[in-house]
């Protein structure tokens, strides 16, 4: 008896690893194949012992729906029927290798490749809005970054990124407005103070550039002499005659005249004030007529309608960008101010009126109280130096920077608005 086995009818989808596996669990050293024999498969035990109890086990097992067939073989081990296969394999080998070296190298330039120990990790250091930023940029730049992204995110059963997220809109707002606040202040400190804007200016005068008027010097006419006759020229004129006057009072004596007072008699008949006085009755008059007294109608106004609130899909459709603002003069020298309760808007167009403004505005306020909308308040001028011009009061500072970021460029009747904090109120102001 030989401790050789000769296995036949195992399944053709297995390969040489899974039927080498499937031995060697069965007690198998050493599995081979042979060329002149491909469709057998030998397996050698350590003794005879165990290359019988191997055989009892394996004969006759199915398999895939495949009976196996197991017998003694007399061939011997072969010693180098692995090397087929190592050369068949050597360059494709040579090259992972090579790729796995320069990989996990850690100096090339001085041969040194031996690869980083298991325990080590990467630490990268936190996140911060200027990275958050470069990675912003990198995912735009670069499509299979941005495709690598979503398949992370899908594995990591992450939120979908292709709906509008509101949540994290705010977020980003909070996280990056000091890059961009911090941008426009640079901007506004290189500007003179002499070129500072007032509230009060309307953004009609800024637009309209006036030109500088010429001024043309008339000519000047000489005073034409009269020429006068010779006869009269040496005629000399004769001195005038003052005269002197005199008044009355110098002239005669003043008498004061004596003044009687005067008695004035009424006589009144006794009958007259016994009897009292009994107008007549007019009936009619001829060629009169009488006015028909006629109820006065007043005429109630009735209120306008509210609008409804603007939503945030119109807002952001009708805002212009950032790139647009720095482009028109309206937003030249543009600076936020100080965050306060109270927004100072200009450049409206004539024909905006209150309603108009409380319809964007209002978005803010709807959750609130009856008794937080009493710190809400909205005003346009329509009249005055201060025409095309409003305010806005919030109930509280934050609000009024929300406000302030999502409604600043904003096309109310086809011009952008222009949204400030205002500065502290007085009564001109108010009044």
């Amino acid at each position: 008896m030989s401790k050789v086995l000769m296995i036949r009818h195992l399944p053709s989808s297995l390969s040489l690893k899974d039927k080498e596996q499937l031995l060697k669990h069965f007690g198998a050293e050493k599995v081979w194949e042979t060329r002149s024999k491909r469709n057998y498969l030998f397996a050698s035990f350590s003794n005879v012992e165990r290359a019988k109890a191997s055989l009892t086990r394996l004969h006759q097992l199915e398999i895939a729906q495949r009976r196996l067939v197991v017998e003694y073989s007399y061939d011997k081990e072969p010693v180098t029927s692995n090397k087929p296969g190592i050369e068949q394999n050597s360059e494709t080998t040579k090259l992972i290798k090579e790729f796995l070296k320069t990989l996990n190298a850690w100096n090339p330039s001085v041969d040194f490749y031996q690869p980083p120990p298991a325990h080590l990790s990467y630490k990268y250091p936190d996140i911060t809005p200027e990275i958050a930023v470069s990675v912003v940029h990198a995912l735009f730049s670069h499509k299979p970054f941005y495709v690598q992204t979503l398949h992370l995110m899908n594995k990591m059963c992450l939120d979908n990124p292709f709906q509008e997220n509101i949540a994290a809109m705010t977020v980003f707002k909070d996280i990056f407005k000091k890059l961009f606040l911090s941008e426009l202040q640079q901007q506004v400190t290189q500007v003179p103070q002499s070129e500072t804007e007032s509230e009060i200016s309307s953004a009609e005068d800024e637009h309209k550039t006036q030109p500088t008027q010429i001024v043309i010097r008339r000519k000047r006419k000489l005073p034409v002499p009269k020429v006068r006759p010779t006869s009269v020229l040496s005629a000399p004129t004769p001195p005038k005659l003052k005269k002197v006057v005199i008044s009355q009072e110098e002239a005669f004596e003043t008498v004061t005249p004596i003044i009687e007072p005067k008695k004035i008699l009424v006589n009144v008949h006794q009958d007259a004030l016994q009897k009292p006085s009994e107008d007549p009755e007019v009936v009619g008059e001829l060629g009169k007529f009488q006015k028909e007294e006629q109820p006065v109608e007043v005429e109630e106004k009735q209120p306008e309608p509210e609008q409804p609130t603007i939503t945030k899909k119109e807002l952001l459709r009708n805002r212009i960008s950032y790139s647009d603002m720095k482009i028109l003069p309206v937003f030249k020298n543009y600076h936020p101010g100080e965050p306060s309760m109270r927004l100072y808007i200009k450049n409206l167009a004539k024909s905006v009126t209150d309603q108009d403004v409380k319809r964007i505005y209002k978005r803010y306020v709807e959750k609130m109280t009856d008794e937080e909308l009493t710190g809400f308040d909205v005003r346009v001028m329509q009249e005055g130096r201060m025409k095309g011009q409003g305010f806005v009061t919030f109930p509280s500072v934050r609000i009024a920077e929300t406000a302030l970021n999502e409604t600043n460029g904003y096309l109310l009747k086809e011009r952008p608005m222009v949204v400030q904090f205002a500065r502290a109120a007085n009564k001109k102001t108010i009044e």
